[in-house]
């Protein structure tokens, strides 16, 4: 029975708010029951009320135990309040954190006029907030610049991390510089600024000329690419030849030329889907995995070849969340 219920009978009225109070009720069984009403005040202005029924009055080990009872709900009451506001504090700051990942993927590029190649992406990001994206223009009619960022660390740092250096990458397309120098531009103005932060950042950069099929790429880390030639009917893992080999080294900076025919596919893939797996699972996706979900899919578009492998991912992984952010772009040269 709510309180202001038992307040209309009238024999409530003129209670004390802030002391028990006691009514002898009888029920329809013409029984005397005794309601005891302890007021369980929380933080402001609201007051609770716990009622206990009785078939007689509360002896004083009774009152202890209520009041013990009493000070239980209070106490509950009063870090419920306290999770539910940091629970709608933490759900404001996780969707705006989402809208401004909303506004980030917006901002990616589209692929969709690139004449003679079709070129395709996919981003899964791990958490709300991180320095990866994809980026792409043209430096000039028939040579069209990709960029891929991978950042291993997560945070406001990372995402200022990553919003520099495609600022940098921006700002000094006109310069028109081969991928290696504009990587060490990137490096030299971005190392004063973000401290400790070089070693977490994972840049590709390629610059394909659409009349000649001519690939330059340079990276800064491991180059996380494969070369499918359809010549050859085989695939290169371009970390793993000599040249490719050299681009671990972060204190050196060179350029690979790849020359695509029609047929011929590139395939940028991040760490995180080499290091994917099932949750509690240690067995990882792998790169032979990734190299056989490419190889399997290679009569198809860029389009379906991204797509079959991150369904590939999910059904290996069992959905599980992700551990570091997962890109994939394919480019697939058509003429």
């Amino acid at each position: 029975m709510a309180c202001d219920v038992l307040e209309k009978t009238g024999e409530f009225r003129g209670r004390s708010k802030n002391a028990p109070s006691h009514l002898e009720l009888t029920s329809k069984y013409k029984k005397k029951i005794f309601c005891h009403v302890y007021p369980v005040k929380r933080t402001g202005s609201i007051t609770d009320t716990l009622i206990v029924e009785a078939e007689s009055e509360l002896n004083q080990n009774a009152e202890d135990i209520v009041a013990c009872l009493s000070g239980v709900i209070i106490n509950f009451l009063s870090h419920y309040e306290e999770e539910l506001a940091l629970s709608e504090k933490s759900s404001r700051y996780r969707q705006e954190i989402g809208n401004i990942r909303d506004i980030q993927v917006k901002l990616f590029p589209r692929f969709d006029n690139i004449h003679g190649m079709d070129i395709r992406s996919a981003f899964l990001p791990a958490e709300f907030m991180s320095g990866t994206f994809i980026d792409g223009f043209f430096l000039d009619d028939s040579v069209y610049q990709l960029s891929a960022c991978d950042v291993s660390e997560y945070g406001p740092a990372s995402s200022f991390t990553g919003a520099a250096i495609k600022t940098i990458l921006r700002s000094d397309a006109p310069k028109k510089m081969i991928p290696s120098a504009m990587i060490e531009t990137i490096v030299n103005k971005i190392k004063n600024i973000i401290s400790g932060q070089n070693e977490n950042i994972y840049l590709t950069i390629y610059q394909i000329n659409l009349k000649t099929g001519k690939v330059v790429i340079s990276a800064l880390g491991n180059l996380t690419t494969l070369f499918y030639t359809r010549k050859r009917n085989g695939l290169i893992d371009l970390a793993s030849t000599e040249s490719g080999k050299l681009f671990s080294n972060r204190n050196f900076t060179r350029d690979m030329s790849i020359n695509l025919e029609e047929g011929d596919t590139l395939l940028y893939y991040t760490r995180g889907i080499v290091k994917a797996s099932a949750e509690n699972s240690k067995t990882l996706y792998g790169l032979e995995k990734l190299k056989e979900g490419m190889k399997s899919n290679i009569g198809y578009g860029s389009l379906e070849i991204v797509h079959s492998i991150i369904e590939s991912v999910y059904d290996f992984t069992d959905y599980a969340q992700l551990d570091k952010d997962i890109v994939l772009i394919s480019m697939k040269r058509t003429v």
